[in-house]
């Protein structure tokens, strides 16, 4: 028995998952990345404002957006900021893990008085 042979249809065999899993990894992998760039993009801009009591709705949401595509609301209401933040980027290996966008969600809210943000508001 030729157990080459029986070896590489083997590694054939398992080539495509070993594949899938090292897209997996690294869209898992960049998915986060620009999860956490845009959480900082945000925090950044929600403690500005709350720094600098800045209470304009559009200029808040310009420097969120800053170039980026998103979709911003902002909600003032008494002393409270509420962001809601929706982005889509294009994944990597989306034609192999078959699915084109990363669908990230945010929802901050803060106070004015404390200056405290609160990223599991709902």
């Amino acid at each position: 028995m030729n157990k080459r042979g029986q070896s590489l249809i083997m590694f054939v065999l398992i080539l495509p998952l070993i594949s899938m899993f090292i897209a997996f990894f690294i869209d898992s992998t960049l998915s986060l990345m620009e999860k956490n760039r845009i959480d900082g993009i945000i925090t950044s801009n929600m403690k500005e404002a709350l720094n600098n009591d800045i209470r304009d709705t559009k200029k808040i949401e310009k420097a969120i957006k800053n170039n980026e595509d998103m979709e911003v609301k902002i909600n003032i209401i008494d002393d409270n900021l509420r962001v809601y933040v929706k982005s889509n980027k294009k994944s990597v290996f989306g034609e192999i893990l078959k699915f084109e966008y990363y669908k990230l969600e945010y929802l901050y809210c803060a106070d004015y008085n404390d200056k405290e943000i609160n990223k599991k508001c709902g």
